[in-house]
């Protein structure tokens, strides 16, 4: 039996199909500029109340500003222009930076609906510190950036009727992680984000491709704990789908490895898709590859497509096969 969501994506697959065969691959500047296609009108139904109250009008947010203590307030399409400029840069190709706005869009969305953004820290809806909420910059707007978010004005991802947990990241390795990987507080919530192939790691940065991180054994000790013991037996004891570390031990003690990233940094310990842990000397040892939780989009990834000729659409539909999508205003 097809269910409707079956119906949902053969419809949104047919239309792809059709904007391929009007658009073609090329990049002829002197051709007819072609109609996008219009969203599957079934994701306009049964829409979750907080999706809906949005339908009305483009809203309004308040934006903490960390280097100030500030609170700005600012238009949605105003602020998600600042998070494709923090987040990706105008060096991606503009189908690319299109896919970024909608997903930024539909995350910023879901945060203030569904984890009340940082109204609990800073009393407001969104913050421009990426560990706090997504990355922000307005001095990086182009006006690249400002087409890209402009032409997707409104475009979320849905799931039943809600808005999605879009997430991204920069590059993974040969798939993108699962939601337990990356986020597992977030797996009840967003189960329906799966590992899916990618090879932005082909193209991205060497430094991210393979990279060693030597960290103190008195941090890591700190962070395990006691029952860790001497950590000369510290290792990699169970992966998740796409490879990534769910559990390290040592001793008879045990982290996730998104707890044991986040604790070492974010910025320190780039990934959790490591391919050994080892102890040396007065040291750990960290190997791996990627940047980021891995989950949902790979930003790498989608510049590949872009360059490819792959539509912002398709690029969107292979990093979230499960979701929906809905032009929430005009």
């Amino acid at each position: 039996m097809i269910n409707k969501r079956q119906v949902q994506w053969s419809i949104l697959l047919t239309l792809l199909i059709l904007l391929t065969a009007v658009v073609g691959c090329g990049n002829d500047q002197n051709s007819t500029p072609s109609k996008k296609p219009e969203l599957p009108q079934q994701n306009t139904a049964n829409l979750a109340d907080e999706v809906q109250k949005y339908q009305k009008a483009e809203p309004t947010i308040s934006l903490y500003r960390s280097s100030t203590g500030a609170t700005q307030e600012l238009k949605l399409e105003e602020y998600i222009k600042g998070v494709v400029a923090a987040e990706i840069g105008d060096k991606f190709p503009m189908e690319a930076l299109k896919a970024q706005a909608i997903v930024a869009r539909t995350m910023t969305l879901a945060l203030l609906e569904y984890e009340n953004g940082t109204r609990g820290k800073h009393n407001t809806d969104a913050s421009d510190d990426h560990t706090e909420f997504q990355a922000y910059d307005e001095k990086a707007i182009s006006d690249k950036i400002s087409k890209a978010v402009e032409d997707t004005r409104g475009e979320v991802l849905t799931y039943n009727g809600k808005f999605a947990y879009a997430l991204f990241s920069s590059v993974s390795t040969k798939k993108t992680a699962s939601i337990e990987e990356g986020f597992p507080k977030l797996k009840d919530k967003a189960s329906y984000l799966v590992p899916v192939d990618t090879n932005g790691i082909s193209i991205a940065p060497e430094k991210y491709r393979n990279w060693t991180v030597t960290v103190p054994k008195s941090e890591i000790s700190n962070i395990m704990g006691a029952k860790a013991g001497d950590l000369n037996d510290i290792k990699i004891a169970e992966k998740g789908p796409s490879g990534r570390a769910l559990k390290i031990t040592a001793g008879e003690a045990s982290i996730s490895g998104v707890d044991l990233r986040e604790k070492v940094g974010f910025d320190r310990l780039y990934s959790t898709a490591f391919s050994s842990i080892k102890a040396e000397g007065d040291n750990i040892v960290f190997q791996g590859s990627g940047w980021g939780h891995g989950v949902g989009m790979e930003q790498w990834g989608a510049k590949l497509m872009a360059d490819q000729g792959k539509k912002a659409q398709e690029i969107v539909q292979h990093y979230f096969p499960k979701l929906s999508w809905l032009k929430l205003y005009d």
